[in-house]
């Protein structure tokens, strides 16, 4: 997969290349920086998010994204169920 165009609140942002022995929690933080640091709360925004996590590391990875930023969304919209 190549990187794809930023959209949106994340596309001032940058990749940092870093080795982990606990990617679920390094993941978990970097988004919940991001978030944050950026005020993503909208659906789409974080959709963009979520895209660019995927877009910017390995397939390898890609499962332990969607488990951090699906737990990420559900804190965010539980209420909304």
């Amino acid at each position: 997969m190549g990187v794809l165009p930023l959209n949106g609140k994340v596309k001032d942002t940058f990749a940092v290349v870093k080795r982990s022995s606990d990617p679920y929690n390094d993941f978990r933080t970097s988004m919940v920086e991001m978030i944050i640091e950026k005020q993503i709360f909208s659906p789409s925004d974080l959709e963009n998010l979520l895209q660019c996590f995927l877009s910017l590391n390995s397939h390898h990875h890609h499962k332990i994204i969607v488990e951090v930023f699906t737990e990420i969304w559900e804190a965010l919209f539980s209420d909304w169920l």
